[in-house]
Formats: C-alpha cells, structure tokens, sequence
C-alpha cells in the first residue's frame, strides 16, 4: 500500500515548509470519526483529537490524472497550481489570509485526486474552513496567471527528469499503462503541459470542482459538531452539479497484453531494477488489495524465503515490495538495488523468484498473523497525528468512499495464506510485467542478455 520513494505519482505546490511526513495509506477503525453530508452532496469527515492545540483542514476533489485525456497530462496538478494563485485574483492573497491564521498550507496532486491543506492551530479552525471554501468556489483564472504559473510547473519536471531513478520509474509507468498512460501521468511532461489551455483549466473547474464531488476533511483539537456547522455555513452556496463521472465515465485501463523491458544507462554506482505490475483495484475488490499489502508485509520481511534468496545471499543490497493501493488498478512495484558486479546475477535470480512467487515458499500462518500485527499497529501510529491522518483520510474517501478507512483493518485483518497465494500468483506470476534497469553503460550488453527471454521487447530510453 506505501507508495514508492519516487514520488512521481504525488506532485505538490507547497508555499509554506510543512514537516516532513509519510503518508501511508493505512486505516484504523477510529469511533472518533464523523462522517456527515450536505445537502449539496459535499461529504464532510471529521476526526478530533484533543492532544495538541492544531487542526488540520483538507478539501479533496476526486480529479487527478485518471480524469485527463490523452495529452492532457498534468492537467490536474497545473490546476492545482493556479487555484491557489487565483484566489481573489491576486496571488498573494491566499498566502496573506493564510499567515494571519498561522497556517502552514500545501496542496497535492495524486492518479485520483487532488487535496488542498491547510494545518493551523485550533482555535484558527473555523476561519480555516471559511479560506479553504472560499478558494475551492471562487476560482477566476486568466490567461495572465496561466503564462506566469506554467513555467512553476516545468521547472518541476524538469528537476524530476534529472534524476534518473526517477526517470527510470517514469518509463517503466509509461510503458506498464499503455493507451492508458495519459490517465495515470500525474505530471506530464513538456509538450503536454506547453499544450494546457486556459481553456482546458475552465472546463476541468466546471466538471469536477464541485461539492458533490468532493469531501472536506478536518482533524485534530476540533468539535465534530461545531465543524459541521461552519461547513454548513461556508459551504452551503456551492451548487450541486451533475456527477461528472456518469456524464463522462472514465475508460477501463487498457489491457497489457505482453512482457516488456526499458534499460537507460547512466554514470551511476549501483544498478537499479523495477518491476511493475497490474495489480487489483480497490473499487471493484474487497479481498485482493488487502491481500496484496500484506504480502508485499511478507515478502518485505527480513528473514522470508524471498529475501534470503535475493538480499541474504548477497546478489541484492535491497528488495521491496510495494502495493499501491488505487481505485482504478494499482501498481504492484519490485524495487530492488545491487552492485555492478552481481548485476547480471541478481537480475535472473529476482526474475526467477517472481516468476514462483505464487508458491510463496517457506511463508508460514505464523508469518501472515505477524504481519497483520504489524500493520495493525502502523494503523494505530497514523491516527496519532492529526496532520497525517487527514490526507489518509481523503486518500481513502477518493478511492473507496468515506467509510472506506473505518473498514481498512477488519478487511486485512480477515486475509488468508490462500488470499496471498491467490494474489501472487494473478496479479504476478501469471501476468505480464515491465522490467526497467538502470546501469552503468558498460554493464548494458550483459542485462539485455538476461532479459532477451523475459521480455518480448527492449526499450533503450534516452
């Protein structure tokens, strides 16, 4: 379920320094979470927690890459960027009413949704929600603000492709979606951004940037009752619209019918190598996620067969597993780390295990209630900030519902041994995949070798 340490797939306009955080997507099933909704459609979720004077108030809009056409990419996080600089017409009005509550502010944009935060201390809350209504339903944006907030968000892409790990995950996401790949390109890149209209921007503030089809989250040292009022208030002016998704339903991802591979070849030190797959969606399935994270818990864990094989038996510096949960197919990732001198080695060894990793050798009954514990436990840690657990919160409401969070932990907690087999086994071993390297030039000839087998064609990205 933790998303990768690339963040290709979380791009933010952050205008204050926020704390560092990890944002897993973890549940638990907290009593002290309300739920209500207006009669306009916007949910309002509520999570108080009287330890700490702050609050930390969110509205998310189900409308990030998954809602853009093909060459629209980025679409939604250059939105993002100008609402914050349309506020009032003038941009620096948002960050002026939002220092004098002593807020902190961000906004991010995900595959499926886009968030807007501010974190303050509590007693500033109500004023908060009144800024953040104020931004969401009088959005004015101009051909002025676009030219000046576009080249923001090139500079950005610009950095990400620098880096090559980055880039490295970035061909291996084009190539694991496809046709679809529009729709998971959070980003985009030059010539799609360039291409953005203001146009574009004014009709994607029509269609989504409505109340029933967002959610306003609020956490920390807050009343439920006396938030739910202020919500009414500020929020009750913004005019239900039709459901953008039943007048405009999104296209299934399309089919990965074949094994594929990228290599890039870089002055590095190390060589890193992704594994991608299709996995389960969120939306359509209450048994495979679940499973999934808990077996990539397993897979993860320091003394399994998969790790002994790989990291114990000194082919790999390291060997991770990662369940990205979505609505709309999550990506199941292999990401792994070795030296030049085993390259070679390592790469056949950790294709080999993925290809039996349906039998999941030596993984025990024992080791599954291990890891159920464990996250259980990580569950309980993410409710004890309130800065963390709002953007959890409205990551599960955008991709399963509002109740979706409440129900994480019983839905985990249920998996079998035969759920993780189950999922190995149709969502790895018996599925394609994309296989990415990234290596020294020199070491370029011996990987293609190895992967001449596992892969009906070789990409060399620039």
């Amino acid at each position: 379920m933790p998303r990768l340490r690339f963040p290709t797939a979380l791009l933010t306009a952050t205008c204050c320094v926020l704390p560092a955080r990890t944002v897993g997507q973890q549940a638990s099933a907290d009593s002290s979470v309300r739920v209500t909704t207006l009669d306009n459609g916007l949910q309002v979720i509520v999570a108080e927690d009287h330890t700490v004077p702050l609050a930390t108030i969110l509205i998310a809009v189900r409308n990030g890459a998954m809602t853009q056409d093909s060459g629209e990419q980025g679409l939604a996080h250059l939105y993002e960027h100008l609402l914050f600089r349309s506020y009032k017409a003038d941009p620096g009005a948002f960050a002026g009413e939002a220092s004098e509550l002593d807020a902190a502010w961000n906004g991010g944009t995900t595959e499926e949704v886009v968030t807007y935060e501010l974190e303050l201390p509590s007693h500033n809350a109500i004023r908060g929600i009144g800024l953040l209504a104020r931004l969401v339903q009088n959005a004015r944006f101009n051909d002025y603000d676009l030219k000046r907030e576009r080249p923001i968000v090139l500079n950005e892409l610009q950095r990400d492709e620098a880096d090559p790990e980055q880039a490295l995950d970035r061909q291996a996401s084009r190539l694991l979606w496809g046709a679809s790949w529009g729709r998971k390109d959070v980003g985009g890149d030059s010539a799609s951004v360039i291409g953005i209209s203001l146009t574009h921007l004014q009709e994607m503030y029509a269609r989504y940037y409505v109340p029933n089809n967002a959610a306003l989250v609020v956490t920390g040292d807050v009343s439920a009752p006396d938030v739910f009022t202020a919500v009414r208030e500020q929020f009750s002016q913004w005019t239900r619209a039709p459901d953008p998704f039943a007048e405009r339903p999104l296209p299934p991802i399309a089919p990965l019918t074949s094994s594929s591979a990228v290599v890039i070849a870089r002055p590095v030190a190390y060589t890193t190598i992704i594994v991608k797959y299709r996995g389960p969606s969120v939306g359509q399935d209450t048994i495979a996620p679940y499973a999934a994270d808990l077996l990539c818990d397993v897979l993860n864990e320091h003394g399994s067969t998969f790790q002994r094989h790989l990291t114990g038996s000194g082919l790999f510096q390291s060997v991770r597993c990662e369940y990205e949960t979505l609505a709309h197919v999550g990506p199941i990732t292999f990401l792994c780390a070795t030296s030049p001198e085993h390259a070679a080695r390592a790469l056949a060894a950790l294709l080999h295990e993925l290809n039996v990793i349906g039998n999941l050798e030596g993984v025990t009954d024992e080791d599954l209630a291990i890891a159920k514990k464990r996250r259980l436990m990580s569950s309980e840690l993410a409710v004890e900030s309130s800065y963390t657990l709002a953007p959890v919160l409205a990551w599960w409401w955008s991709i399963a519902g509002a109740n979706a969070y409440e129900l994480y932990d019983r839905r985990a907690v249920a998996r079998r041994l035969s759920d993780l087999k189950d999922v190995a086994t149709t969502f790895v071993s018996a599925q394609p995949r994309i296989i990415a390297v990234l290596s020294a030039p020199d070491l370029i000839p011996t990987l293609r070798a190895v992967l001449l087998p596992a892969a009906s064609t070789i990409e060399r990205a620039p």
